[in-house]
């Protein structure tokens, strides 16, 4: 595609990056000013009317799909992102992410540094104020301005956590004790993508789900931060992660149809002994709180 035919480059420093299997769709009389910035990801669509108008560095990162109306024009440093990082309460992923498309009429006028985020529908002839940040639908024929106001919301942390480091969703009684155990986080990581059904757990407040964890400074942090470690998790032990605890000195509580590890340091119980695994759970809790 010859860019400098579609589009009216004014000054210098663009960036355009279009992955292999992606889709730009972009009308004559486009301009864009120094430092604008375009990146369509894999699979992704990105979607430019006629007229529309970038002014210095506006970037567009475009993960599933945008499309920008006819004549609309961005003010300088506006940004437009339709995908974010996944996260919880402890960690920012790096390559996990969360997409919505996105959908900016025709004939606005998006004023500077104004931050467009996913799945926002903006209709036409709207005008929005510098320095905004869009994260829900605005109807047509509306006029946005910035207020000053910070809103600072405390993350949900819990008292005490623990660890479970798996290659399987099969993590045993994992629900019984979630439940069980409110004042607990539970850090589930796997070192590759997950299963939709351990996804599902996420509906627990205190579970706290860790996607493609390779990385030892991230499950060293989790350990070390964990009051106790669970060997609860069907297949293969994870990264020598039962020995690991062990030369960090945390309690290890495993039931005894997938413990890793025969240890006298690991406490193991029956199936059909939850509840006094629980026990001893809450019994070391309650002695390391009081500093016994």
């Amino acid at each position: 595609m010859d860019f400098n035919v579609l589009i009216n480059f004014q000054g210098n420093y663009h960036h355009i990056e279009i992955s292999e299997g992606a889709c730009l769709q972009i009308a004559q009389g486009v301009t864009m000013r120094p430092f604008t910035s375009l990146e369509v990801s894999l699979g992704a669509t990105l979607s430019i009317e006629e007229g529309v108008f970038f002014n210095d560095h506006c970037s567009i990162r475009c993960t599933e799909e945008i499309s920008i109306g006819r004549d609309t024009m961005f003010g300088d440093g506006v940004r437009i992102f339709d995908s974010n990082h996944k996260f919880n309460n402890y960690h920012v992923f790096k390559t996990a992410m969360n997409g919505a498309p996105i959908r900016i009429g025709r004939d606005c006028w998006i004023g500077a540094n104004t931050v467009i985020l996913r799945g926002v529908t903006i209709g036409d002839n709207v005008i929005i104020g510098a320095n905004c940040l869009i994260h829900q639908d605005i109807p047509s024929n509306s006029i946005v301005t910035h207020s000053e106001q910070l809103k600072i919301t405390a993350k949900n942390t819990a008292k005490y956590h623990t660890f479970v480091y798996t290659y399987s969703d099969q993590l045993e009684d994992l629900e019984y004790l979630l439940s069980s155990l409110p004042e607990v986080d539970f850090h589930v990581a796997a070192p590759t993508n997950v299963s939709d059904y351990l996804r599902s757990f996420e509906r627990f407040k205190n579970f706290q789900l860790y996607e493609y964890c390779q990385s030892r400074e991230i499950s060293d942090r989790i350990l070390e931060m964990a009051d106790f470690y669970l060997d609860i998790n069907h297949w293969n032990e994870v990264d020598d992660i039962v020995g690991r605890a062990l030369e960090k000195g945390k309690p290890i509580f495993a039931f005894e149809n997938v413990v890793h590890r025969k240890n006298e340091e690991i406490q193991v119980f029956k199936i059909e002994e939850k509840s006094k695994m629980l026990e001893a759970i809450r019994h070391h809790l309650e002695k390391d709180e009081n500093g016994d």
